[in-house]
């Protein structure tokens, strides 16, 4: 069930005969027809007898893994979907049910789904466990995930100057290379702490699809590269607002999955998205780097770009893309992976042949999973012209693009000069070592010792 669901009659009733077939439903014997019927008659009283005895006989057929895996909402829904709880409300036959007493039981976790059985991961039943857990009390959780964060947005005045919670991201807009505007959301530095704390102590734990290779242990630009090396076609396709795109249904969705309560989904969901206040999403949209469709999904809590835990967070929820965009691949008999919202898959002169309908394919299963395709940075790439893949040449085997190389090497050599008349700012050793350590990957072994060599020969100013 979800927020939105209205809570009519049925309803009402159902989620209280959830809450006592769920209570003390893990006991030997419990979930029998007698001993589900005896909990259904403490809710609803003795006169539910004659429509309830067909109803828990029904339930008592599920299975062990059905029950388990169901949340009082999700087994009230479980329960409207079934006639012979409906047959209750048939006054002809029945008087009209009355809750007459609501049994509760401890709010717990559920298993883990199928292959992942074997995860290890934090134990938070309740959300005071998950404000322990976070070194915080339920009052500052309430501060950072609490109801005032999910406030519809709207505009003060002066009968209701407070209308919107405590801002906790910094909005920045950073100009991209080739125009426009692109929207980094800052967390604060005590919300951001408690992000890192989530993304340490839960979302690196958790799997995420072979194909995905930006941010994650293990994986990088250059093993997502070498997939793609000597193939004799290569397409890449990029994907609109990534972050964005991935709502908040979404998110609480495979915390869900993970066997948490209703209650800390909510306040995880809550830690981990934003909102994009509306002058920021205004400015954007003058500038043109979003339409109507991208301030609608600001406007919505997403997944906000430059969070500690967005990246993870979106490599899990695209699971179900990258499953099928593999899939999609191994019927073409092409390879695919995935870096943060670039696609790019690669194979024999057939998937040139078949790219049309190839691409179709794609965009239709984009767009199945919520995204969509940015056209304008699609790239097919034979075998007789460059084939770049995020930022590295794969024609033959995974190399520096020859322009990279020259550059890195004038800024050395400029570099080497200038400490012959004098000193060079410190502040440029650490940038130009990430840049050598990027070349030394894709490069010869001579090219990375000039390279290194023209390094160690600029004299850095230790005084300041």
């Amino acid at each position: 069930m979800t927020i939105a669901a209205p809570l009519t009659y049925p309803r009402w009733i159902a989620l209280a005969l959830a809450r006592a077939l769920q209570a003390d439903d893990e006991s030997p014997r419990a979930r029998e027809a007698a001993a589900l019927q005896a909990r259904a008659e403490q809710c609803l009283g003795a006169e539910a007898r004659p429509w309830l005895k067909p109803l828990c006989v029904a339930l008592a057929r599920w299975t062990p893994p059905v029950w388990a895996g169901h949340t009082v909402s999700s087994l009230a829904e479980a329960l409207l979907e079934i006639d012979a709880f409906h047959e209750g409300f048939d006054r002809e036959r029945f008087p009209r049910p009355i809750v007459r007493r609501l049994l509760l039981r401890p709010s717990r976790m559920r298993p883990l789904p199928f292959a992942l059985e074997h995860l290890v991961l934090p134990h938070w039943p309740t959300e005071a466990d998950l404000a322990a857990w976070l070194g915080l009390t339920l009052e500052e959780l309430d501060h950072f995930a609490g109801p005032a964060r999910r406030y519809r947005e709207a505009s003060a005045t002066p009968q209701r100057p407070h209308v919107s919670p405590t801002p906790h991201y910094r909005c920045l807009l950073v100009p991209k290379r080739r125009g426009g505007l692109r929207l980094i959301e800052a967390p604060l530095p005590r919300l951001k702490s408690i992000q890192r704390q989530l993304l340490d102590g839960l979302l690196n734990t958790l799997p995420c699809h072979e194909a995905a290779h930006g941010f994650v242990p293990g994986r990088n630009v250059a093993t997502n590269a070498a997939v793609h090396a000597g193939q004799d076609f290569v397409i890449r396709f990029d994907l609109r607002d990534f972050f964005p795109s991935i709502g908040r249904a979404r998110i609480a969705a495979m915390f869900r999955r993970l066997g948490y309560s209703d209650g800390v989904v909510e306040r995880l969901t809550t830690l981990c998205t934003a909102r994009t206040p509306l002058p920021v999403r205004e400015r954007l949209r003058e500038g043109g780097s979003i339409d109507s469709d991208g301030a609608k999904r600001l406007a919505s809590p997403h997944l906000p770009q430059g969070a500690p835990t967005s990246p993870a967070l979106a490599n899990l929820c695209a699971f179900p893309l990258d499953l099928r965009l593999d899939g999609l691949a191994y019927r073409f008999g092409a390879r695919y992976t995935r870096y943060a919202d670039d696609l790019v898959f690669s194979g024999s002169a057939t998937l040139r042949r078949d790219q049309r309908e190839f691409g179709a394919w794609v965009q239709a299963i984009v767009e199945d999973e919520g995204f969509r395709l940015r056209h304008d940075k699609t790239r097919a790439m034979p075998a007789g012209g460059r084939q770049q893949v995020t930022g590295v040449v794969v024609n033959a085997k995974p190399n520096l693009a020859r322009e990279d190389f020259d550059r890195l090497k004038a800024e050395l050599h400029r570099l080497g000069r200038s400490s012959a008349s004098g000193t060079v700012d410190p502040a440029l050793r650490s940038p130009l070592l990430g840049r050598l350590a990027w070349a030394r990957q894709f490069l010869a072994p001579s090219r990375v010792e000039k390279l290194q060599r023209m390094f160690d020969a600029i004299a850095f100013d230790a005084a300041r």
